[in-house]
């Protein structure tokens, strides 16, 4: 059978379970997935392998007592086990829940409850204590799957004493894989009985949205969304069986789930999981992926690192890099235009690759072709060079509502600024207050067990993403900022603060900002550096400093981060300027719950804990901004802009 088959037609399975075990049959022993256990090196799985453990999976979750529309969470990081349970549970006609390994005890309690999930597999004993401590509450918890045993406990039932917890309410997910795999056939017939009563129109799994404010909500999508969102990337995500993917991103993300997961699983490649996300770079050398998802972020610091080498280049080869990546550019802008490439730049690429830009290439990873970034505003600056060596990389743009992407950038007409053009089986349109609005087949129906936050959500059969955007000539899609966040300064103007994040951004060392300025004259910012960037900076300034903390006090390079913000501010209006900003010592993060599980900014939280360093700010009150670092040590330095 000629693999390249499998991904020529349509998916005509009725469901996500069917098509995982049509592609498991068709591939066979091809690799399916390569794991870590513990420091050894990876180990592959074939998809006939692959599939086998998926099926004693499910067969033991239908002896524990799972049926069809109940609900099984996941309480795991990324991990070959994480898509098994995915799947076992769907080919059992039930749905799954995700929950983030980082998560808080409240928003565990709430999801397993909202959810009524019976079943929860967690990652290991870390996890499992944080779900011990809300057991209690769990008023339908019927059984805790655990995928990995700690080394001081050789069974599920020692390990469940250790913690307090009802030894037959914990098993492992070997003893759950050996229990199924007794099973006879008549039970393997329920199985998939189960599988075929399982439509496009039952639900798949409930993504609960991390939500910059209030509690989580519930996003019940069906089979039917998921293949239509699938069907559609196809075209514009060219990947086949021969590809290796490296999953790395928490799969309780829909970006992850879907243009990870689930289309890994439609084209049948080889899914490489990394031990985490720290852990990425040496992953990265071991597997030689081809594709990437990545958030903006990660992206950054890859090229920071690729950037850095070659500003250390000597001056020779600087110069041919340097006029390589000016002919890489202008092919670029040339495909964004739609503008015929003539003989003479198609030379001169031929002469830039040859001589720089496959090196470059190189120096990421020799297979790597293609990375697509979601989840928040990209750098230009970046995507500009990773295209521009030959490294696709395409910025996209979902919700989880929408079953992930509604929009993504193309390969070879990547118009940087914009997420893209709308996907072929979606209709997208812009209202009067420039919010975006979309409808088709991937869009969700409604929240779960929530009808006024659904009646709020949608404005007729069209829903309302809560951004602001544009489309540009193309028909490619701009963000502009989230709806909420738009800041009304006190003469009234209506200021979009992510615009300016993305500029302060672009400054060199800058990681994280966050703007404020409702109802004040003018616009301050909070802002966070990369440390090792920013020394090297103060390097090449000739600034002279002991340490970090000395350097973010220092007069030079405080005045060097000014005058950076200054003139990368010359195109925004007056009123749209940063005045005043501070340094934090250290990153927004998940814990002090600043940031969601998806690292997006919970701008009402960071203006909580920050309030008097703001409020310092406006005050002109640099001997107060003093004080509350010593005393809090939530910031390092303020200045004005």
């Amino acid at each position: 059978m000629v693999l390249e088959q499998l991904h020529s037609d349509r998916i005509t399975e009725r469901n996500l379970a069917a098509v995982f075990f049509t592609r498991a049959k068709g591939l066979g022993e091809h690799p399916a997935v390569k794991y870590k256990d513990k420091k050894e090196p990876y180990k592959t799985m074939s998809w006939k392998d692959y599939s086998r453990l998926v099926r004693e999976i499910a067969l033991g979750l239908m002896t524990l007592g799972l049926k069809p529309d109940e609900k099984a969470a996941i309480f795991s990081s990324t991990t070959h086990f994480w898509v098994a349970a995915d799947f076992a549970t769907i080919s059992n006609g039930a749905v799954s829940v995700p929950i983030y390994h980082t998560s808080s005890a409240s928003d565990i309690e709430y999801i397993i409850e909202n959810s009524q999930a019976r079943v929860v597999f967690v990652q290991n004993e870390t996890l499992l204590k944080k779900l011990a401590a809300v057991r209690e509450k769990l008023t339908c918890l019927h059984k805790i799957v655990i995928f990995y045993l700690p080394e001081d406990a050789k069974t599920a039932e020692e390990l469940a004493r250790k913690h307090n917890l009802p030894t037959q309410l914990l098993t492992d997910i070997e003893s759950l894989r050996k229990l199924g795999s007794s099973l006879d056939t008549a039970h393997l017939k329920i199985l998939e009985d189960r599988m075929k009563s399982t439509t496009l129109d039952s639900v798949a799994t409930i993504i609960y949205t991390s939500g910059t404010t209030g509690v989580p909500k519930g996003v019940p999508l069906t089979h039917g969304n998921i293949i239509s969102v699938l069907e559609d990337i196809k075209p514009v995500l060219p990947i086949d069986e021969q590809d290796v993917y490296l999953s790395y991103l928490p799969l309780s993300h829909v970006f992850e789930r879907i243009c990870g997961e689930f289309y890994w699983m439609v084209k049948g490649g080889t899914c490489a999981f990394a031990e985490s996300i720290e852990s990425m770079g040496r992953n990265m050398a071991e597997v030689e992926p081809s594709m990437l998802l990545v958030v903006p972020r990660v992206l950054d610091r890859i090229y920071s690192k690729v950037k850095a080498g070659i500003e250390g280049a000597s001056g020779r080869k600087k110069q041919i890099i340097d006029w390589a990546l000016s002919v890489g550019e202008e092919m670029v802008d040339r495909q964004a235009e739609k503008k015929a490439v003539g003989p003479i730049l198609l030379l001169k690429h031929v002469i830039a690759d040859k001589l720089a830009l496959s090196k470059l290439r190189e120096k990421i990873g020799p297979h790597l072709r293609l990375v697509v970034s979601g989840g928040a505003p990209a750098t230009r600056e970046t995507l500009r060079f990773f295209n521009s060596i030959g490294i696709s990389a395409l910025e996209g743009y979902g919700l989880t509502e929408t079953a992930a992407p509604t929009n993504v950038n193309q390969v070879n007409c990547v118009r940087m600024g914009t997420v893209g053009p709308c996907l072929p089986s979606l209709e997208q349109r812009i209202a009067d207050d420039g919010e975006i609005l979309v409808r088709g087949p991937s869009i969700f129906k409604g929240y779960y067990r929530n009808p006024e936050a659904t009646a709020e959500a949608f404005e007729g059969d069209w829903f309302k993403t809560g951004d602001i955007g544009c489309l540009d000539e193309f028909g490619y899609l701009r963000i502009t900022d989230r709806k909420k966040d738009l800041i009304v300064n006190s003469a009234g103007k209506n200021i979009a603060p992510q615009k300016i994040e993305a500029i302060l951004k672009t400054v060199p060392s800058v990681t994280q900002a966050v703007v404020f300025g409702d109802k004040e004259k003018h616009l301050v910012a909070l802002i966070t550096l990369e440390e090792q960037t920013a020394l090297d900076i103060a390097r090449e300034q000739g600034i002279e400093c002991n340490s970090y903390f000395d350097l973010v006090k220092n007069s030079e390079f405080t005045g060097y981060l000014r005058k950076e913000i200054s003139l990368r501010s010359r195109g925004l209006a007056d009123y749209e300027q940063v005045k005043r900003f501070t340094v934090l010592a250290s990153d927004l993060s998940v814990e002090a719950g600043e940031l969601t599980a998806t690292l997006k900014i919970k701008r009402n939280v960071v203006a909580r804990n920050y309030k008097e360093l703001i409020e310092a700010m406006y005050k002109h009150r640099e001997e107060e901004v003093r004080e509350l670092t010593e005393r809090q040590k939530p910031a390092l330095y303020a200045v004005k802009s």
